[in-house]
């Protein structure tokens, strides 16, 4: 069943899964879009504050984005996101690290402009295996009505 805005409520939260950071695709993914040495090269990594080999923020980002749709969007009518309104990596991921990420709705807006839509604010936090959170970030989702269900392509 699709969630429309309106099965949305302030408040809730989402468990939405965990991922184990593999070290081969860190750096396959640093290789190609973040080649800081911190992300690619161990030996250089060891020298710097970080003490060894941390994954791309992006990579983070990103893998927790896919835990996102997964655990959440998936079963809703989105139309994606403005982006992010706040991003956050207090603490690195490391290789072999178990990522577990949640979400909360904050907010629920219905657009002023459009009857087929509403706002989702909402804060994704991720945390590894020790309870550090490793990623925090803010975004606004926009949602379809259940007044514009036949414009969604997942209707049943």
């Amino acid at each position: 069943m699709v969630r429309y805005f309106e099965d949305i409520d302030d408040g809730e939260t989402h468990e939405l899964g965990s991922y184990t950071a593999d070290k081969a695709e860190l750096l396959s993914f640093a290789r190609r879009y973040d080649p800081q040495p911190i992300h690619v090269d161990p030996a250089a990594a060891e020298q710097t504050m970080y003490g060894g080999l941390i994954a791309s923020g992006w990579h983070t980002a990103g893998s927790c984005m896919a835990l996102l749709y997964e655990g959440f969007l998936s079963k809703t009518a989105t139309l994606g996101s403005f982006g992010l309104e706040e991003l956050r990596w207090p603490t690195p991921v490391r290789p072999d690290d178990t990522v577990t990420a949640t979400v909360e709705v904050v907010e629920t807006t219905a657009s002023e402009s459009r009857d087929d839509r509403g706002y989702v604010t909402n804060d994704v936090t991720a945390e590894n295996q020790n309870g550090e959170t490793v990623l925090y970030w803010r975004s606004t989702n926009i949602f379809l009505t259940r007044e514009a269900e036949s414009d969604w392509p997942l209707s049943e």
